[in-house]
């Protein structure tokens, strides 16, 4: 170790685990982070309609149900009212006939009761940077949970569990520290948080992680950031076999962990880090040492499949995630190839919602909702199947993608965070038509069934997603689903790299890796 470990340091311990059943050797392990206090207004749920939505709402409370009705009623405009009904049955305060659900009356009671009183609550919480990449954990706290420590004579910090001793492996940030985030990185990082409370370990919890989770859902802005981080260290352990093989648990507790892939990136440059990771294997240092760099291989692939170019695509992260997660499973023992191949269909996936917003940051989506009618299936399909025969796609198209709706398309053509893939891929259909600098115009010349390609990925990509024993299909997809993706990011955004700089330093948060116990039903 090269430096002394800081006396004066928070170490973070929540609850890291192992996968279920896993009996391997392991090493704990303290990883810095630039931890950032992070300033947020909270509203109650029953805070969260607006006047239009009030007003609707109490003269359906009236047994009156027709849109024209409540204009003429309200004085607004038909199509004001059918938006505002549309949003009161996503918030399941009327069903699909327009029939108030039960209980609904009472929120809308204290909606009212507490609307000229009661301001938005202002809470903390912490988000963490990884010092080395820069990169934001899809992690969100709260309150911070420390770990008791001493410090060695020598150096070395020693964790104190009970009447356990452990010895972690220490890994130091670098001297110079990166860019500090912006509030829209935080909210990105939000809401990976909020997707991966999705796939916690146990359900039954109604205290930590249920209470976790619903403050993550009331969080919908950031006021502050603060300016200077504090160095923290996030306990956590190191699993698995050899240079190829090994994992980093998550230090939050919850089933996959960002932080493999970050430290995977790192042996490159830390030695100490590739002699701890060399220890947990059976084999002998040498046989280790004669490996190939996972990160090196996987760039190399990349340069022969995008060129030497490929170190400024504006993908490279999530590219170099796929091939890594795709190379791991081509490795794999038998025993291992079903969780493997969920991983990679879930790299896949990630690259695919990159590749889709890189689109959408370029060309924008925005309006795109206009063309559809909500509640009008039949009308939206003829609109979308029109949108891609005019481009020259080939039609049909599949029916997960004309039965989108409406009202997610305008979500996903208007938000930069992540979320449904198929609305977005038909937004940016529907605004494809009047810019002729689009690439979906090169795409239908190309690949004519790009559309058809692409949704299948996505149900394969979506299948893998769910929670359950993994099929033998799962491991047949993993090639021609990274092949689709790869040809998918050729066609939408050619060789080079982003179409103009960006104004300043571009943030993204670490990649959230799929797990067979991460149920991600988004797509």
């Amino acid at each position: 170790m090269a430096a002394s470990f800081p006396r004066d340091a928070r170490v973070l311990r929540f609850n890291p685990r192992a996968p279920a059943g896993y009996q391997g050797r392991r090493r704990d392990v303290l990883w810095p982070v630039l931890a950032y206090r992070v300033g947020v207004p909270v509203a109650h749920r029953a805070e969260q309609m607006d006047l239009f939505q009030r007003a609707v709402f109490g003269v359906l409370l009236h047994g009156v149900n027709d849109p024209q009705q409540i204009a003429d009623i309200l004085n607004l405009h038909p199509d004001l009212v059918r938006i505002v009904k549309s949003f009161l049955v996503d918030r399941d305060l009327i069903d699909q006939d327009d029939i108030v659900k039960p209980d609904a009356e009472r929120r809308y009671r204290e909606a009212r009761f507490d609307l000229g009183r009661r301001a938005d609550g202002f809470t903390t919480g912490y988000v963490f940077q990884d010092p080395f990449s820069g990169l934001l954990l899809p992690r969100l706290v709260e309150t911070l949970e420390t770990a008791d420590f001493t410090v060695q004579e020598n150096g070395f910090p020693e964790l104190h569990r009970g009447e356990r001793v452990l010895r972690p492996y220490v890994e130091f940030p670098p001297a110079e520290k990166p860019a500090p985030p912006r509030a829209e990185d935080v909210m990105r990082a939000f809401e990976a948080s909020r997707k991966a409370r999705k796939g916690r370990w146990e359900s039954g919890d109604e205290d930590g992680e249920g209470a976790e989770a619903k403050f993550l859902s009331r969080v919908r802005r950031v006021n502050f950031i603060e300016r200077e981080p504090e160095v923290m260290y996030l306990s956590t352990f190191i699993f698995g076999h050899g240079l190829s093989g090994w994992e980093v648990a998550d230090p939050f507790g919850l089933p996959t962990s960002p932080l493999t892939a970050l430290a995977h990136r790192r042996l490159a440059a830390s030695k100490h880090l590739r002699a701890a990771v060399q220890r947990l294997s059976a084999e002998s240092p040498e046989a280790d040492r004669a490996q190939h760099d996972p990160v090196e291989d996987a760039l190399a692939s990349l340069q022969h499949e995008f060129g030497p170019q490929v170190d400024g695509h504006p993908l490279l992260q999530p590219l170099l995630d796929a091939e890594l997660a795709a190379a791991e499973f081509r490795a794999a023992p038998d025993s291992q190839r079903p969780r493997r191949a969920r991983q990679a269909l879930g790299a896949v996936r990630t690259l695919a919602e990159h590749l889709l917003r890189e689109v959408r940051s370029r060309h924008t989506a925005a309006g795109a909702a206009r063309q559809l009618i909500d509640r009008d299936a039949l009308y939206n399909l003829r609109r979308i199947e029109a949108a891609a025969g005019a481009l020259a796609f080939t039609v049909p198209l599949p029916a997960t993608l004309t039965s989108v709706k409406a009202s997610d398309v305008h979500w996903m053509a208007n938000r930069e965070q992540s979320g449904k893939l198929r609305p977005l891929l038909v937004g940016l259909l529907l605004s494809a038509g009047a810019h002729p600098e689009h690439p979906f115009h090169a795409a239908a010349r190309s690949a004519p069934d790009f559309f058809q390609q692409f949704d299948e990925l996505l149900g394969w990509c979506g299948e893998a997603a769910h929670v359950g024993t993994a099929p033998a299909e799962f491991e047949r997809w993993v090639e021609p689903a990274l092949a689709r993706a790869y040809q998918a990011t050729h066609l939408l955004l050619g060789e080079g790299g982003p179409a103009h700089p960006a104004p300043g330093p571009t943030f993204r948060v670490a990649p959230e890796p799929q797990d067979p116990e991460f149920d991600d039903l988004e797509l």
